[in-house]
């Protein structure tokens, strides 16, 4: 698979690579590029809408060439303001989560419970086993996704949403320097999952959000450190992904670390969970819950 060199260098977007999710031991029918089918589920922590039957998960195609840098500049600031985003509200305590308080201005308190929430005791909504980029497994009620290459492989669940709050609640394993993971989001065609936005952390404490459109991963935020985020190894972070048409707000902890206006994926798509294991071999991360509030 073809990496986007840029995201080697230090002053540049996030380490990266192109990836697939894929499901093990499902019996599917697909093209040469197909790694296996999703497994879905029916949640039985939340109610949700009806699970669709099944479908299918494909690899990446490589792009024929690499992206230089200059190929993906970050797009120009739009003229306008964007609508503020949540950042002080006086928080409630919530009735469903991994928490059983939160500060205030925490833009989870502010918005009461999920539309949809997965805790992770079981694997049922999700594509587990092992392919070429990543290995997932349910243990100890967590999801447990390792890096198998220093390339991105991401898995995906089956809700499709457009207007959300997306949110994860995520602890690293032993890591480094740009080991990074995070949400996918937007990805109009779950089986093929060759678009939509990433909004990803590094082990040492920075975030970022790309655009990948099937052929050049766009950096839309350029890797910027935060105190928000908790650096390191063996630490929990919970990461969150505003969208409310071409408005996205990242969130880190509860705190609104940037918002921009994009128009590049409005519409509404699947989501997942990215790792990357760039500097750390098997770098795994444990997902303990990941959840969504639609039209926030």
């Amino acid at each position: 698979m073809v990496r986007d060199r840029r995201f080697l260098l230090p002053t540049a977007a996030l380490a990266l690579g192109l990836g697939a999710c894929s499901a093990i031991g499902s019996p599917a029918t697909v093209d040469s590029n197909a790694l296996a089918t999703v497994v879905s589920g029916t949640l039985t922590a939340v109610p949700t809408r009806p699970l669709p039957p099944e479908a299918t998960a494909t690899e990446l195609p490589p792009s024929p060439t690499e992206v230089p840098p200059e190929a993906t500049a970050t797009p120009e600031v739009e003229p306008t303001t964007p609508s503020p985003l949540p950042t002080d509200t006086p928080a409630p305590t919530p009735t469903a989560g991994p928490t059983s308080t939160l500060p205030a201005g925490d833009v989870r308190g502010a918005l009461g419970n999920p539309t949809w929430r997965d805790p992770l005791t079981s694997g049922n909504n999700w594509p587990l086993g092992e392919d070429t980029f990543t290995r997932a497994h349910v243990e100890d009620g967590e999801l447990r996704m390792t890096g198998l290459t220093t390339t991105d492989g991401w898995r995906l669940t089956w809700p499709v949403v457009r207007d959300f709050y997306l949110e994860m609640t995520v602890r690293t394993g032993s890591c480094s320097g740009n080991d990074h993971y995070g949400v996918m989001a937007r990805v109009p065609d779950r089986s093929a999952a060759d678009r939509g936005y990433l909004f990803g952390v590094t082990c040492d404490g920075r975030y970022s959000l790309r655009a990948w459109d099937g052929e050049a991963m766009t950096s839309l935020v350029a890797p910027t450190a935060s105190t928000a985020i908790i650096a390191g190894s063996d630490k929990v972070n919970r990461i969150g992904l505003w969208a409310k048409g071409e408005q996205l707000g990242l969130y880190a902890n509860g705190s609104l670390l940037t918002q921009i206006e994009d128009g590049t994926f409005t519409e509404g798509g699947s989501f997942g969970i990215f790792v990357g294991a760039r500097q750390t071999d098997e770098f795994t991360v444990h997902v303990d819950e990941i959840a969504y509030w639609e039209n926030p």
